[in-house]
């Protein structure tokens, strides 16, 4: 296969064979065979060939040709990433608008709600809220709990009436009025 290569290279250039013969024969020394797994430079010398300075520049404009393709596909892959890169900033902005939308529908129907602080109130079972999942007497508030401290707008740290205070804060919307 090689020998048909080196013939080829030979018969291409017929007038000045001799110069392309240097580069046809360290191209067989140094390309890694197929039956070995190595070049024949590496088994002689016990490392990889190293191209000398004269074939320096021949290899160089091979390089440049094949190099200017794969610099191309950086260049579209890099615009790939800034493309996506803006896409997920304009999901985020939209994700943001929908959630402030929702907000906005949200406390438009919500009861304004405030507890003043050692109040009693009861806390909504959320979990046997669904039907089904609680029987027909059973109460759908948990407590009595009274208010330790307010955290933020609209949520609150309850205690137990043993003193206990709970590591959540509840969201007023969950809580209502005790009467004793």
């Amino acid at each position: 296969m090689y020998k048909l290569a080196l013939k080829g290279v030979l018969g291409n250039n017929k007038k000045d064979w001799d110069s392309e013969l240097v580069l046809a024969l360290w191209d067989d020394r140094v390309i890694v065979k197929k039956f070995t797994k190595f070049a024949p430079y590496e088994l002689v010398y016990g490392k990889e060939a190293r191209l000398p300075l004269s074939n320096f520049l021949l290899v160089y404009k091979f390089f440049i040709e094949e190099v200017s393709e794969e610099v191309k596909f950086m260049e579209d892959r890099l615009m790939a990433l800034a493309e996506l890169d803006e896409c997920r900033r304009e999901a985020w902005e939209r994700n943001i608008q929908r959630q402030q939308t929702v907000k906005a529908l949200h406390d438009r129907k919500a009861c304004q709600r405030s507890f003043k602080e050692w109040e009693y109130v009861l806390k909504w079972n959320a979990k046997d809220q669904d039907k089904w999942k609680h029987g027909k007497f059973d109460a759908l508030s948990l407590g009595p709990f009274i208010i330790s401290e307010k955290s933020g707008e609209n949520s609150y740290y309850l205690q137990d009436t043993d003193g206990q205070v709970q590591e959540f804060s509840v969201h007023a919307q969950y809580l209502k009025n005790f009467f004793y």
